[in-house]
């Protein structure tokens, strides 16, 4: 089994991980560090040191927030894009109507059939 920090689940935002997200992590990690040495250099204390932190950390948290809601409804933006785009380039006569129509029932139908619970 992997370890926890490498695990890919799209449905936990704790362990979601993407390039973007791995980027992210490795620059908290680089800039802590040097944030360390530069508060052991001009000796800071230790409360402007956990408070700037602190800081830090919500940045990070909100930046690792956003790149997981980005990647959930990257799929649906680009649905909504193609339907809209569809819709208003083709012209939508009765035969293709049925035809689209019919595509779109059957998705449903699936859907419903494979997430029933018992």
């Amino acid at each position: 089994m992997k370890p926890i920090e490498k695990l890919k689940s799209s449905k936990n935002p704790i362990y979601f991980s993407s390039p973007r997200t791995e980027a992210l992590e490795e620059a908290l990690r680089v800039f802590l560090e040097v944030f360390e040495e530069y508060g052991n250099k001009y000796e800071l204390t230790e409360k402007q040191i956990s408070s700037f932190k602190s800081l830090i950390m919500d940045s990070y948290v909100e930046r690792r927030a956003t790149f997981f809601l980005e990647d959930k409804f990257s799929s649906f933006n680009d649905y909504l894009f193609k339907s809209f785009q569809f819709a208003l380039n083709e012209p939508f006569e009765e035969i293709e109507k049925e035809k689209n129509t019919n595509l779109f029932y059957y998705n449903k139908k699936h859907k419903l059939i494979s997430n029933k619970q018992y």
